[in-house]
């Protein structure tokens, strides 16, 4: 029964995001022969994160598929906003490890690309708790503390997995 739930539940979310959300015809796409196009394939791996997201989520909580299309939308609204943070820290992330291999323009740079950094984490951990919030509004003690779990098992409420110390910064 709970296989049957989670395979409507995929079924309605991926329906939801192809009718609202969709990639791109393929039609528009660059064709794939020229070397010099570049795939870029983040868009459809955070629908896949997304879509993972909602299933262990909605699988932990038990919820009905509206209530599952309810969460879907509060996810999204705060994943877009997360979207921008995380490309700003990626970028300044980029600069930081060229200072470090030796590249004197980016160690000018240095100091205001690590407060970027740290900025960013602040205003992750910031939406991580608006997340939460937002997600375990009217919800029992037992169920808010299933959804910090799945959460924190997610990595959205401790900044994504990690290899060990200082795995984050030896890419």
């Amino acid at each position: 029964m709970k296989t049957l739930k989670t395979m409507t539940l995929a079924a309605v979310v991926v329906g939801s995001m192809a009718a609202f959300g969709g990639p791109p015809p393929a039609s528009s796409r660059a064709p794939l022969a020229d070397p010099s196009a570049v795939v870029d394939d983040a868009p459809q791996a955070g629908r896949r994160a997304h879509l993972a997201m909602v299933v262990a989520i909605s699988e932990a909580l038990e919820l009905s598929e509206a209530d599952a299309l309810r969460m879907s939308e509060r996810l999204r609204g705060v994943e877009e906003r997360r979207q921008p943070v995380r490309a700003q820290m990626h970028e300044a992330m980029k600069a930081v490890r060229a200072a470090a291999g030796g590249d004197a323009a980016a160690q000018a740079q240095v100091d205001a690309n690590i407060q970027k950094v740290l900025d960013g984490r602040a205003q992750m951990a910031a939406l991580d708790k608006e997340l939460f919030a937002s997600l375990a509004k009217d919800l029992t003690p037992q169920k808010k503390a299933k959804l910090a779990m799945v959460l924190a098992h997610l990595g959205q409420m401790r900044g994504g997995p990690q290899r060990g110390p200082g795995a984050r910064w030896q890419r």
